[in-house]
Parts: structure tokens; C-alpha cells; sequence
């Protein structure tokens, strides 16, 4: 399981850096919307694997980050997931409160596809965005990164 994961985050990290150098090659072409997004999920990956660990986030979801920074954030919060992949085992409850302040729990491998599927959802929306605005947009297919 933790070989999936692990895998699995490499495409997300491979697909979040296309997105960044996306921004960072056509900074003024490019809409708030998708910086925003980008940003978005940055912070939602960021909140997640801070509940995973029992710590408090440093940012909110929709916090909008510096573009100079967003590479080294992402690639942040992929060492981080690496290193619980690699110092948990996994399928264990995690208590945490959300961003509403209810307390929940959920399974740390639900926890961990959420992030996954999150990312893709917001991948999915700036594709569209782009190809909308007629703007060159990148291949998210995984089976195409395989």
C-alpha cells in the first residue's frame, strides 16, 4: 500500500511542477483563477498531511501563495507525505478538527486519497480554464506520465 501511495504522490508532485512552470512561463497570460488554484491545492495538501501528523497548518486553503515559492512548497509537502508513507504504517484512524472546528475522524489512507483526488479535481478545472482562454495547457494523463 504504501509503494501505491508512494507512486502515486511522484505523479501528483510530476503534475503540480507542469501546473507551476505553467505559471511561472506565462505569468500574465495566465488567470487569477488558476494561480489561485494552484495555490489551492498547495494549501489543501499542506492542511491534510499537518492533520495526518497532528500539527497545526501554517496557511489556509484558499490563502494565495507567491508564485516564487509555489515549487518549493509543493515539493515541501511531497517530502512530507514521503516521510509519513515511510514512518506510519498505515489504515489507522486520525482524529482531527476540520476547517469548521467539528472534530472528525477519518482513515489515514481516506486522508491520503483525498489529497490525490483533490489535486485532480483542480487539475481537471485548470485544463478547462486554459483551454477556454485558448492558452497551451499540459498532458495530466497518468497513464501518459507512465
Amino acid at each position: 500500500m504504501k509503494d501505491f501511495f508512494l507512486d502515486k504522490f511522484e505523479y501528483d508532485l510530476f503534475a503540480l511542477r507542469n501546473c507551476i512552470r505553467l505559471i511561472e512561463e506565462q505569468e500574465e497570460q495566465i488567470s487569477e483563477y488558476i494561480k489561485s488554484s494552484v495555490s489551492h491545492i498547495i494549501n489543501v495538501h499542506h492542511i491534510w498531511i499537518n492533520r495526518l501528523k497532528g500539527k497545526t497548518p501554517e496557511s489556509n486553503s484558499w490563502d494565495i501563495l507567491p508564485v516564487e515559492y509555489l515549487s518549493k512548497l509543493a515539493d515541501s509537502n511531497f517530502m512530507e507525505t514521503v516521510n509519513y508513507l515511510e514512518n506510519h504504517e498505515l489504515n489507522k484512524k486520525i482524529n482531527y478538527h476540520s476547517s469548521e472546528g467539528v472534530k472528525l475522524n477519518k482513515l489515514d489512507i481516506d486522508i491520503l486519497y483525498h489529497i490525490l483526488n483533490h489535486s485532480n479535481y483542480h487539475r481537471a478545472q485548470i485544463v478547462m480554464d486554459l483551454k477556454q482562454k485558448g492558452l497551451r495547457h499540459p498532458n495530466f494523463n497518468f497513464i501518459s506520465y507512465k
